[in-house]
């Protein structure tokens, strides 16, 4: 079988988006006509117990501006603390510093989530409609920071765990930081510490589960092999090492000033992003021929399936767990699962029905994807290519790589919710001086959860309670949603926030210095904050 009928990966249902699209254009274009621009309309505040004169964040890729898999220009400027910070600095009763960002001076920048091999250097997705899904623009390599690195206050640094915000000399390990650490054995706590913040906000952790998530749980656990923890950043790291070093953060932050005060936000739970939904568990549509040939290719598995139950290798209900059937599909909504390797999967060792020496026929552990399974969104990027032996999803089962199964996904998400209660812990106990974000509470309500569903994540009460059932938050006019449609709040890449989205959490951030804090802090105005850019073909 050389092709497939047809190969369907539903990233977006463009016929609604692209309607919202156009809304959420004439409220910004009625905003700008019949509102002041930011900054041209005299806003009042107060800032309470804060002490704005030196803002400092430390954070990984969300405090840093990437977005669309790449850090570029109009993605730092729309960073969640650059926002914060020039919004403090419009509030008159406010006395806010200058917040300074190691400018990458980059249109298009690097982007990280796709191979250079080419020899060509790829920048920042953009939204195409035809595919639909995201391409890469023309980039620009990585390039050194030439300002004054003794100024700088924003210390986010994409693809870093806590363990490594700690660690001297992080810089040889990720160019990002090199580019303006203020030396080769820097750490990027002990630069932030050196900035002498008065506030900070720190937003890490979200890559100490992130990197074995999106890999599909195929990497270590730190708590099983804590050696892996160094040398590899998919390793999902311990409870101990997460533990420490956030304390360790939070200590060193609070110390480098004696009015220091700040924010602490927690981890998202990561599997509610478009990374993990975009593709379906069954995106494959097929022709009866290629369906028929596709059954005949497995028969012989299926029926090692009934001699293993029928040897007590595995249970029935196993087998037809196990078993893999094609259906021909009648309209695009008939699609079928994709086959799939499964290491929790019981060895079945058949050898014996044959009359062979144990061993000499064990069954592979494959299967086809179900509903409680996540695709990663790179698998639209192979799934139905040719490979040696067929088609990648087909003939040829995806590796664990691929697909973050339950079991992969109880794991995940026990840690995160550990790992925010660690969180939540080491703030309770700063006295006061460090108030708590519960980003959760956003995703839960912007994700469409139910409270049972938000329970099941192992999501704080808070968030619990804000889970409605309805997807997208209404705010400025407009339903914003969970994804990257051009009403959604998350970039191109399906992980990280678009400017709107970065705009809904630097508000999130001045509700709770105004609840923890007796800041009287007005909301930003988000309207203007754009979404996706699409690609004109």
């Amino acid at each position: 079988m050389k092709a497939l009928h047809k190969l369907y990966i539903p990233l977006l249902s463009l016929v609604l988006l692209f309607a919202a699209c156009d809304t959420e254009d004439e409220l910004i274009e009625d905003r700008l006509e019949n509102n002041p621009l930011p900054g041209e309309n005299t806003l009042s505040g107060s800032p309470g117990t804060l002490n704005f004169n030196k803002y400092v964040a430390l954070g990984n890729s969300l405090t840093a501006g990437l977005m669309d898999a790449a850090l570029y220009d109009k993605g730092q400027a729309n960073s969640f603390p650059n926002i914060l910070a020039q919004h403090l600095q419009e509030v008159d009763g406010i006395e806010a510093g200058s917040f300074h960002q190691p400018d990458i001076n980059s249109l298009n920048g690097y982007n990280i989530s796709v191979n250079q091999s080419s020899g060509q250097i790829l920048g920042r997705f953009l939204l195409d409609t035809s595919i639909p899904g995201p391409v890469p623009t023309i980039g620009e390599p990585i390039t050194a920071y030439e300002g004054n690195r003794e100024q700088l206050t924003n210390f986010g640094v994409p693809g870093a765990r806590v363990i490594d915000a700690v660690t001297p000399g992080y810089a040889q390990f990720n160019p990002l930081f090199a580019r303006f650490a203020s030396s080769a054995n820097a750490s990027m706590l002990g630069d932030a510490v050196s900035a002498q913040g008065s506030f900070f906000t720190i937003w890490l952790g979200g890559n100490d589960v992130l990197g074995w998530a999106s890999s599909g749980g195929g990497g270590a656990d730190g708590e099983k092999n804590p050696e892996a923890e160094q040398s590899s950043s998919g390793t999902l790291t311990s409870i101990n090492s997460f533990t420490q070093a956030y304390s360790t953060a939070i200590s060193g932050l609070l110390a480098s000033n004696s009015e220091a005060k700040g924010v602490a936000l927690t981890i998202p739970s990561v599997t509610l992003l478009p990374f993990f939904r975009a593709v379906t568990y069954d995106p494959i549509a097929l022709n009866q021929a290629n369906a028929d040939a596709l059954n005949a290719g497995y028969q012989d598995y299926n029926d090692g399936l009934d001699a293993a139950v029928a040897l007590g290798e595995i249970s029935a209900e196993e087998a037809a767990l196990r078993k893999i059937n094609f259906q021909p599909s009648s309209s695009p909504a008939e699609t079928n699962p994709v086959v799939m390797y499964d290491e929790d999967l019981s060895e079945a060792d058949i050898s014996a029905a044959f009359g062979e020496e144990p061993g000499s026929r064990v069954l592979p552990k494959i299967r086809q994807t179900n509903a409680s399974d996540l695709l990663v969104f790179n698998a639209a990027l192979v799934l139905g290519t040719e490979v040696e032996g067929g088609l990648y999803g087909l003939q040829v089962p995806l590796e664990d790589q691929y697909v973050l199964t339950l079991n992969e996904q109880i794991i995940l998400n026990t840690r995160i919710a550990v790992f925010n209660g660690t969180i939540a812990q080491i703030v309770a106990n700063t006295g006061g001086k460090v108030a708590l974000l519960d980003v959760n509470r956003i995703f839960a309500d912007v994700a469409g959860l139910t409270a049972e569903q938000a329970t099941q994540l192992g999501l704080s009460a808070e968030a619990v309670a804000a889970a409605d059932g309805v997807p997208g938050i209404a705010t400025g006019g407009i339903v914003l949603l969970p994804d990257f449609s051009p009403n959604g709040i998350i970039s191109t890449d399906g992980i990280h926030p678009n400017p709107k989205g970065h705009a809904l959490i630097a508000n999130e951030i001045i509700k709770v210095l105004n609840q923890s804090f007796d800041a009287d802090i007005p909301p930003i105005d988000i309207t203007p904050f754009g979404t996706v850019e699409i690609a004109i073909n």
